[in-house]
């Protein structure tokens, strides 16, 4: 039986447990500075439980039905196509591809359906611990992000269908013009801006006139299959953009225009009150297609190769446990992201060579470059302390009050310390939060899990005063990391190497982006204020002066993680460079693409989930048209 949880009820609940959980967290506010990092710890257990119930309860309002069924399949069974990932790239594939009749496609996915909290979009992100997760951390390179609780950095990457869609903040940011003339000018043909484009608005359906009523209309569609929405939050967020713009910065209506540069409201794949992942935007409208076949639960072990170095198929296990091969007669489609399509590659023996030996794996390509050229967005808090004694009940249940959307207001900003640039240098992420709010500390230490010390002096600092709660993100590092494998079992987790400040001049940058941030204090409405920088109290910057230029230095190396944004590592380029053509084909390979973000040759200056789908978009048209289709 499928019981039902209308919307009206889903925010009734939340105003209830927002209540309960904004009561205590302001009573364990009052006591905090008294208690000692050993009780709190004792506490973050609770949290999790908390995390944990409510995931369950949402839950009972069963999704099962929005997605295809899992599928039946025999040892030896052949398909036409076979996409490995079914996250935010491997569920546009499926669509699109299966829009060819005669084309029968199998998509196959390591997790399940998405829980359901996962689709409520202000649930989602309080609660985003608690999801399906591949449960990820950096290797821990006793230099950089020190300050995090493990040394090392977590990079939650979704397991379920949509994937890492179903898990983000759904921040919906295309990236900047140069970006993608950037890839063109590296000898990629056919991703210049206005190419791309066509694929950005090939997949938005932009329900919010105000945006297709503007200049930027051109760049916008209200007919594709993702929904995209911007909430209107301007009674909490106008003082701010007031001080951003007297700091000589444009406020901006919409980001993914023909001007990027500015602070604006936050667009997201939201609509129709439902997370906008790929599986709920792009699968469940095609869930009852009889040439799609879904696999869940179902973990890819390698690809197949024949002798001429054609991928044949692929070794996968099954969710009771039996190892079986699947053929695809014209191609295989690794959507697995940026961290495990490297490391199926280096399993099927393509990779760099004395690593592959290393691994007892034999070397069927010598390829050096898979699983190199990792990039990433660093990003770091900043918090500055805002209104004081003030503490609403109603300010503070607010998010549990809208959770059918994105829970609280939030500005997105993106700089250039040179005026006279087109593109960004760093990015903001700034969410205004009342005095008392448990939404500080939560994040501090449940998705960037800083070190207690800092997350006590963080929610102690916020008791009796609100705050912004900025993430500053480097949106163009030098900066390299690389994935490995850990062992030539498919089950072993890959090792995951952030390279995190291993070009100096990222270090210097950032603290330079944090200094240029923090400028915001000069500004009318925070000196009425009278804000100020929170100190984190990162105990290996004990002993600098506090805001100097070697300050920030040191807290933006130990407070430094993930906006979960790793591209590259299976980039296009050219011939000698690219581990993929400018078609995403596998240079030394037939029969095999990669299509996720592992095919960036450059990272994008923005989050990287829409840029995903556009690239999903166009490979799918490219796969038609390769294999004789008339577009």
């Amino acid at each position: 039986m499928r019981i039902n949880f209308p919307r009206l009820k889903w925010n009734v609940i939340g105003v209830i447990c927002g209540t309960v959980i904004v009561i205590i967290g302001h009573q364990f506010k009052n006591i905090l500075h008294a208690v000692s990092i050993a009780e709190v710890k004792v506490l973050l257990p609770f949290i999790k439980l908390v995390q944990i119930a409510l995931v369950s309860l949402y839950s009972l309002d069963s999704s099962a039905s929005l997605y295809p069924p899992h599928a039946t399949v025999h040892d030896g069974q052949t398909f036409d196509f076979i996409i490995v990932g079914a996250g935010s790239a491997g569920c546009v594939l499926a669509n699109r591809l299966t829009e060819v009749s005669s084309w029968n496609v199998l998509l196959i996915e390591a997790g399940d359906d998405p829980p359901a909290a996962s689709n409520v979009p202000g649930i989602s992100i309080l609660v985003s611990a608690a999801l399906p997760d591949w449960n990820y951390y950096t290797v821990d390179d006793g230099f950089s992000s020190q300050g995090l609780k493990t040394n090392s950095i977590q990079n939650r990457r979704g397991k379920m269908l949509g994937g890492s869609s179903g898990v983000n903040f759904m921040f919906y940011v295309r990236g900047n013009k140069i970006d993608y003339d950037d890839w063109t000018k590296e000898g990629i043909k056919g991703w210049d801006w206005n190419n791309v484009t066509t694929y950005f608005k090939k997949s938005e359906r932009l329900n919010y006139t105000f945006i297709t009523n503007r200049e930027s209309a051109d760049l916008h569609s209200t007919e594709g299959y993702l929904g995209i929405t911007q909430p209107d939050w301007n009674h909490r967020t106008k003082d701010y953009f007031k001080a951003f713009k007297e700091l000589g910065h444009q406020i901006l209506q919409d980001y993914n225009s023909h001007q990027q540069l500015g602070y604006g409201p936050s667009s997201f794949t939201i609509d129709n009150n439902i997370r906008q992942s790929t599986a709920n935007a792009f699968l469940s409208p095609i869930k009852n297609r009889k040439n799609l076949k879904v696999l869940k639960n179902t973990h890819v072990r390698r690809v197949l190769l024949n002798k001429d170095k054609r991928a044949t198929g692929v070794k996968v296990k099954l969710p009771e446990g039996n190892v079986i091969k699947l053929y695809a007669r014209n191609e295989v489609v690794l959507s697995a992201g940026a961290i495990n399509s490297p490391q199926l590659l280096m399993l099927s023996g393509i990779g760099p060579k004395e690593h592959l030996e290393e691994m007892n794996i034999d070397v069927v390509l010598d390829l050096p470059t898979v699983g190199q050229n990792m990039q990433d967005h660093p990003i770091v808090p900043v918090v500055i302390s805002g209104e004081e004694n003030y503490f609403s009940i109603a300010d503070n249940i607010e998010p549990f009050r809208n959770l059918d959307r994105f829970p609280m207001p939030t500005i997105l900003g993106f700089v250039a310390l040179n005026k006279t640039q087109g593109y960004p240098d760093y990015q903001v992420t700034a969410v205004p939060t009342p005095t008392a709010a448990i939404l500080p500390p939560l994040l501090c230490s449940d998705t960037f899990t800083l070190k207690d010390r800092s997350c006590i002096a963080l929610a102690d600092a916020t008791q009796q005063r609100g705050s912004l709660f900025t993430l500053i993100t480097h949106l163009h590092p030098e900066s390299r990391g690389k994935i490995r494998l850990k062992s030539a079992n498919p089950e072993d987790s890959p090792l995951i190497y952030s390279g995190y400040f291993s070009q100096e001049e990222d270090l210097d940058n950032l603290a330079k982006y944090v200094e240029d941030y923090v400028h915001v204090l000069n500004t009318s409405y925070f000196k009425e204020m009278k804000s100020k920088v929170i100190d984190m109290k990162v105990s290996q910057c004990e002993g600098l002066e506090f805001g100097s230029h070697e300050y920030w230095k040191c807290y933006v190396l130990n407070l430094a993680s993930t906006q979960y944004h790793a591209v590259g590592t299976c980039a296009m380029g050219v011939e000698g460079k690219g581990v993929l053509d400018e078609r995403l084909k596998l240079r030394g390979v037939t029969g095999l693409r990669v299509v996720d973000a592992s095919v960036m040759p450059s990272i994008t200056s923005g989050n990287t989930n829409a840029p995903v789908i556009m690239i999903a978009e166009k490979a799918a048209d490219m796969i038609k048209i390769d294999h004789g289709i008339h577009l």
